[in-house]
């Protein structure tokens, strides 16, 4: 056990915790980001999910995606009953129906390279773990990844056409 880890003991039932070969252990927190602005994790995946990394806020971190779920949406869009964090697709184009949704049978026509971009973080006011894509209408001569976060995207000048698509 390093000199900045201590053993949990049985009885304590919670905590912010790592847990190495099964056995939570405390631990002072280590930087949140590495100076060359990616996410400072060490995640063992056990149940081999697929994981993305994803733009926030200039910076690099990780997500994993548990799949589409239904949210009510007002006339603007806007998440009634649920609170949803914002993500932004670049893409080159996208078909939406008059519901918000992709319609039937297509897909958008994503930037080959470019991450996804993440308005918040897991400790942030607006963070929620169900994202709204939003996507960002390039034209072809964009560089991938020079979009990196939703301020970049709001002040871009391109389109964004929001979308009632809720992802977990």
């Amino acid at each position: 056990m390093a000199r900045d880890e201590e053993r949990v003991p049985p009885e304590e039932e919670e905590g912010v915790w790592c847990i190495t070969d099964g056995d939570p252990v405390g631990r002072r927190p280590p930087e949140t980001f590495r100076a060359d602005g990616v996410e400072n994790l060490t995640y063992n995946n056990p149940y081999a999910l697929e994981i993305e990394r994803v733009w926030f806020d200039q910076r690099i971190v990780y997500a994993v995606e548990s799949g589409e779920v239904a949210v009510d949406f007002d006339e603007n869009r806007t998440a009634v009953r649920n609170k949803v964090a914002q993500e932004y697709q670049i893409v080159h184009a996208v078909d939406l129906d008059e519901h918000g949704k992709l319609e039937h049978g297509t897909e958008p026509d994503r930037v080959e390279g470019q991450y996804n971009i993440y308005d918040s973080v897991p400790g942030m006011e607006n963070y929620s773990p169900l994202w709204q894509f939003n996507y960002v209408i390039v034209p072809p001569e964009y560089e991938p990844n020079a979009l990196r976060s939703e301020a970049d995207c709001l002040s871009s000048g391109y389109p964004i056409r929001k979308s009632t698509i809720v992802e977990n």
